[in-house]
């Protein structure tokens, strides 16, 4: 099953590229599961249906949901508080989903939620996301980051069992003086959220679609959000713009030439009307934005699956003056502009060496 994430600073125009895709792919013979994420949950509007948190079968090819993060993390958490065991997590098996926080990234992990049911199912070729916004796609994506950091500082828990030496000596509580039963909770929850990213990486086949305006290519904030999306390895093919071709200026064409060799997501042009209509209308609208073709590009980009010991990023407009290397507790900490990734290499642990180098666009890191 692939996954098409569209992400857009205009909500609207966002929800009706995904919905024109998943009608004409649908079309085409794909079985396509088209799921907003909200918060707006414009796609039932664009469509004159009422639509709700479980799949509804439109066409025989198309279903379409509304995904509710709070239910869907609730329903999971119902799952991972039954199995918590050890006196130590007895609170946390008393508070209940209502109870959880609403927290930054929400959206985007209730969506992987979701996929992963539907991956099992096997019902489904094409899983379509309408949304969440480009900032809420990148915090998503720093997530598990931030707890692993929680992690490490607290009880000096590196990665999976890892109890490195430095780690532990600096911890707040260290782990040798709690039962392993109490940590597995949230060395449980870290791995799953690590899990969660990667199924969004570009290595899986999962591609992002920005949606934008002719006169939203001239904004700094358009560049930089591309730039945190590849940096953070999502994956980048087709930036559509819904508009006419002379709206687009000579400066925008020059930037997003596939001839230039870089790995910027090319422009996809067309109109995108935006009023509400039926299934028909809007797979004759995806027809006339993807050319009466098929939804992939030819010159979709791959991510060739690479050595454990080695990380490729893809980094549109990246500027490799505003890059920074650290290691720090046996991580690789890159610092690009305001963006930060943790990164494990397997090997710097049992002292390879790190190794560096900007390649156009791209940056590698690996461990010899």
């Amino acid at each position: 099953m692939r996954i098409l994430v569209f992400t857009s600073y205009n909500n609207i125009l966002q929800s009706a590229a995904a919905l024109a895709t998943a009608c004409h792919a649908a079309r085409r013979g794909a079985r396509v599961l088209l799921a907003s994420v909200g918060p707006g949950h414009i796609v039932g509007a664009l469509l004159g249906q009422s639509l709700g948190p479980r799949p509804l079968e439109l066409e025989p090819h198309l279903a379409a949901m509304e995904i509710n993060p709070i239910e869907e993390i609730g329903g999971r958490w119902d799952e991972v508080r039954g199995a918590l065991r050890g006196n130590f997590v007895t609170r946390l098996r008393e508070i209940g989903p209502e109870e959880l926080p609403a927290f930054a990234g929400m959206d985007a992990t209730a969506a992987l939620l979701v996929a992963d049911r539907a991956r099992q199912t096997g019902r489904f070729d094409l899983l379509i996301f309408d949304g969440p916004t480009p900032d809420t796609l990148i915090r998503s994506m720093a997530l598990p980051d931030s707890l692993r950091w929680l992690i490490r500082l607290v009880f000096g828990l590196d990665r999976g069992p890892g109890r490195s030496r430095l780690s532990q000596e600096t911890s707040l509580i260290p782990a040798t003086l709690i039962a392993p039963s109490a940590l597995a909770p949230l060395q449980d929850l870290r791995v799953m959220l690590e899990e969660q990213r990667a199924r969004f990486d570009g290595v899986t086949g999962t591609r992002v679609r920005m949606v934008v305006t002719p006169e939203e290519l001239h904004l700094p904030a358009v560049r930089q959000a591309l730039m945190a999306l590849g940096f953070h390895g999502l994956a980048m093919d087709d930036l559509i713009v819904a508009g006419e071709l002379s709206e687009v200026d000579e400066a925008s064409r020059r930037d997003f030439s596939p001839e230039t060799g870089n790995v910027r997501p090319h422009l996809r042009v067309g109109p995108l009307p935006t009023r509400p209509t039926d299934r028909d209308t809007w797979a004759l609208r995806g027809a006339a934005l993807y050319r009466d073709g098929d939804i992939y590009s030819p010159h979709a980009p791959t991510r060739p699956p690479v050595g454990e010991r080695e990380v490729r990023l893809y980094i549109p407009f990246m500027d490799p003056k505003s890059l920074d290397l650290a290691l720090v507790s046996e991580e690789v900490v890159v610092r690009l502009g305001e963006q930060r990734r943790h990164i494990l290499l397997p090997g710097i642990a049992e002292g390879g060496r790190l190794r560096a180098r900007v390649e156009g666009e791209i940056l590698r890191l690996w461990v010899e």
